[in-house]
């Protein structure tokens, strides 16, 4: 069963301006075409995104 897109919030069409808006707890993901990109927890990220193929573009504490 795919994962509820919902729980990943507001999308971000640049990667610069989310890595910029995230807490450092927190980490931007993108699906595989890379047009959206997602503040997630890491706890978000492995109940559902990782799973669905989403990659993480940068880290927590980064």
């Amino acid at each position: 069963m795919p994962f509820d897109i919902s729980l990943l919030g507001m999308s971000y069409f640049s990667l610069d301006a989310a890595a910029v808006d995230k807490s450092p707890s927190e980490m931007v993901i993108t699906d595989d075409k890379e047009e959206a990109y997602y503040i997630v927890s890491r706890e978000v990220y492995e109940n559902g995104p990782k799973q669905e193929g989403y990659k993480i573009m940068v880290n927590e504490g980064e």
